[in-house]
C-alpha cells in the first residue's frame, strides 16, 4: 500500500495535561469503564478521573510522597491502578508496575533492587504485605521513614481524606511542576545475564510515544486492552493510548472474562497479542462446532461484541495466517513493534497502510535504522533514560546514541520487517520475556547438573540436561528437579519437559555452549 501523511492529534507534553485536557474539554464523557464484582457496569467521567488522581495524590503528598519516591504497584487491572500510577508520577514520584503473576518472593527482590520503600496492592496480596514490609523496611529507614503499605480496598479512605485537603486548600499536588525528563516509571524486564533490568522512563518519554503512536493509527468508538497494565503495551497502547484518543476505555479485570467482555464493551478497538488471539480462535471453533455451522463473520461479528474493526497485536511475533483469517472475519488484524525501553511501540501496520508479514511503518516521530550485522537501531524521544543504576549496561545498549534492540530485521519499501533476535530471550505467544539463563542457573545449582539450556518449542519450554556423570541420578531424580524449579513459578514460566543428554554441549572457542548447533 503507499503511505500517506500522519492523523493529526493535539500533543500531549505531560500525564498530568493530557489528564486535565479530556477533563477540561470533555468532564462528562466517559474515560473508563468496567464490571465490577456484583456484575454491574461502572462508568467513569473524564472529571471523576482527574478528581480521583488529585485527591489521591493529595492524599500521598501530605504523606510525603514526593521528590522521587520510590512506590511499586502490584494487582491485576483495575481503575484503581490507573489512578495510583497517575497520582504517584504527577507528584513526581517512581512508579514501579509489578508483574502480579510473579512469586511474592521475586517480587520483593524487584522492589529491593528499584529502591522501593512504599507498596500499592490489590486486595490478592492482602497476605503477603507483611513480608513486603519486613523484607524492605531497610530500604525506607535509611531514608527516616518506615515502609508504607498502601492497599487499593481501602482507596475511598485515601480519596476522602484527599479531597478534605483539597476543600481545606492544600495545593501542592495540584500545582506541582512536572519534571517531563525525570524518571516517572521503573520498569523491570528480563535481561539476557539472568538478571531482570529496571528500564527507566520518564514521562515525555511516555507521552512522546503517545503521540508518535497516534500519527500512525487513528481510533474512534470504544477501546479495550485486557493486557496487564504492568507491561508496556497494555498501560500505554492499552489504556493510555485510548484516554488519548478521547474515547471510552474499558478496563478488562480479568483476562478469563474477555469473550464477556467484549459483549459489554463492544469495542471497535482490540489490543492484544498472539495467544490471546490463539485462544479465541480455538473458542470461535468450539462454538461453531456446538452450533453445527461453519465460522463465518456474522458469528464472530456477535462474539465479539458487534463493533470490533482493529486488532492492534504486538508483543510477540505474529503468523500471518492470523491475519488473513481475521480479515475474512471483517476485522484487520494489525500487526505492530515494540520494546520497553522505547516506551514501548517503534512501528505499527496502519488503518489503510499495512503489509502482512510485517510489523508496519516505523513511528512518525522516531528513527529507526538497520545495522551492518542487521540489527534493529531506534532513536527518538521515547528511548528510555537508561537502565537503573546500570551504567555499563546503558552504554551497551546505547552504543553511538541509538538503541541496540537485540532483534534483527529488514525494511523493505517503508514497512519493517522482524526476522531473528540476537539475543537469547525466549519471547512466548503471550508476549513474556523469559531469559533461558534465570531458568537454567536453577537446575545448574543441583549438583547432579553439570550443563543446561533451555529453550522454547512448540509453544512449551524444555531443558536439556547434561547430568553430572559421578551422580549416577536416575531419569526419577530429573524429574522431581523439574518440579522444584517449577515450584512458584507462573505458568509462562514453568518448564515442560526435561531431555537428558549423553554428550556434553558443543562450545566455542571462548568455552561457551553454542546454542545454535543444539539439536531440537
Amino acid at each position: 500500500m503507499e503511505a500517506y501523511a500522519p492523523y493529526e492529534l493535539p500533543q500531549a507534553i505531560d500525564l498530568k495535561q493530557l489528564m486535565n485536557k479530556r477533563a477540561d474539554e470533555s468532564p462528562e464523557g466517559v474515560a473508563f469503564f468496567f464490571t465490577e464484582d456484583d456484575g454491574n457496569v461502572r462508568k467513569v467521567s473524564c472529571a471523576q478521573f482527574r478528581d480521583d488522581v488529585n485527591a489521591l495524590g493529595t492524599y500521598l503528598y501530605a504523606k510525603g510522597f514526593r521528590g522521587g519516591k520510590h512506590c511499586g504497584i502490584v494487582g491485576p487491572n483495575s481503575y484503581e491502578w490507573l489512578v495510583a500510577f497517575f497520582a504517584l508520577a504527577n507528584g513526581g514520584n517512581v512508579a514501579l508496575p509489578l508483574d502480579a503473576r510473579q512469586p511474592v518472593e521475586n517480587l520483593i527482590r524487584l522492589m529491593a533492587r528499584g529502591d522501593a520503600a512504599a507498596l500499592v496492592y490489590s486486595r490478592e496480596f492482602a497476605p503477603a504485605a507483611p513480608a513486603f514490609a519486613a523484607h524492605l523496611s531497610n530500604i525506607s529507614a535509611a531514608a527516616g521513614e518506615g515502609f508504607v503499605s498502601l492497599p487499593m480496598t481501602e482507596f475511598d479512605k485515601y480519596l476522602a481524606e484527599g479531597a478534605s485537603l483539597l476543600a481545606a486548600g492544600e495545593r501542592g499536588f495540584v500545582e506541582h511542576e512536572i519534571d517531563v525528563h525525570a524518571l516517572a516509571a521503573l520498569v523491570f524486564t528480563s535481561g539476557t545475564t539472568g538478571e531482570p533490568k529496571g528500564v527507566m522512563l520518564s514521562q515525555d518519554n511516555i507521552v512522546s510515544n503517545i503521540n508518535q503512536a497516534c500519527k500512525n493509527y487513528t481510533h474512534k468508538g470504544v477501546g479495550m486492552g485486557p493486557l496487564p497494565m504492568h507491561h508496556m503495551f497494555g498501560l500505554v497502547v492499552g489504556h493510555l493510548m485510548v484516554y488519548n484518543y478521547e474515547a471510552p476505555c474499558y478496563i478488562v479485570r480479568n483476562l478469563r472474562n474477555v469473550l464477556k467482555d467484549l459483549q459489554v464493551a463492544k469495542p471497535t478497538t482490540m489490543f492484544a497479542v498472539p495467544i490471546i488471539l490463539e485462544t479465541f480462535v480455538k473458542q470461535f471453533q468450539v462454538m461453531a462446532k456446538r452450533a453445527g455451522t461453519q465460522l463465518s463473520p456474522e458469528m464472530i461479528k456477535q462474539a465479539t461484541g458487534g463493533n470490533l474493526k482493529y486488532i492492534i497485536c504486538g508483543g510477540a511475533p505474529l503468523p500471518v495466517q492470523y491475519v488473513q483469517l481475521f480479515r475474512s472475519f471483517g476485522i484487520e488484524l494489525l500487526n505492530g513493534y515494540g520494546i520497553t525501553e522505547c516506551s514501548p511501540v517503534l512501528a505499527v501496520n496502519r488503518n489503510e497502510d499495512y503489509c502482512d508479514g510485517s510489523v508496519g511503518p516505523v513511528l512518525f516521530g522516531c528513527e529507526v535504522k538497520i545495522d551492518e550485522d542487521g540489527e534493529i537501531l531506534a532513536r527518538g524521544r521515547n528511548v528510555m533514560l537508561g537502565y537503573y543504576k546500570d551504567p555499563e549496561g546503558t552504554a551497551e545498549a546505547m552504543k553511538g546514541g541509538w538503541y541496540h534492540t537485540g532483534d534483527i530485521g529488514k525494511i523493505e519499501d517503508h514497512y519493517l520487517f522482524i526476522t531473528g533476535r540476537t539475543k537469547n530471550l525466549i519471547i512466548t505467544s503471550s508476549g513474556e520475556n523469559i531469559s533461558p539463563e534465570e531458568l537454567e542457573e536453577k537446575f545448574l545449582t543441583d549438583p547432579a547438573v553439570a550443563e543446561a539450556i533451555v529453550y522454547e518449542k512448540g509453544g512449551n519450554l524444555i531443558v536439556q540436561i547434561f547430568p553430572e556423570k559421578e551422580a549416577n541420578a536416575p531419569a526419577e531424580y530429573f524429574d522431581a528437579l523439574l518440579k522444584k524449579v517449577n515450584q512458584g513459578e507462573p505458568g509462562y514460566r514453568k518448564v515442560q519437559k526435561v531431555i537428558l543428554r549423553e554428550e556434553p554441549f558443543a562450545r566455542n572457542s571462548t568455552g561457551k555452549i553454542v546454542r545454535a548447533l543444539i539439536e531440537k
